[in-house]
């Protein structure tokens, strides 16, 4: 492949995930984008803390 064609390519798929879409790939997978919504996480010391919101991205190969 040209390297321009696969720059461009990935150029692509980093806007639709920056604009949180999710993104499929025919015959590789797709990228899925998800929110993450803040929580509280409690430690074995019986420590608490509010951890953060945060946006993941996972990628689901296809079969």
């Amino acid at each position: 492949m040209d390297k321009k064609f696969i720059k461009a390519f990935s150029e692509v798929i980093r806007e639709e995930i920056a604009r949180k879409n999710d993104v499929y790939l025919e015959g590789v997978g797709r990228f899925e984008f998800e929110h993450q919504k803040q929580f509280q996480k409690q430690y074995d010391s019986g420590r608490v803390v509010m951890m953060p919101p945060k946006d993941t991205i996972t990628f689901i190969p296809e079969n």
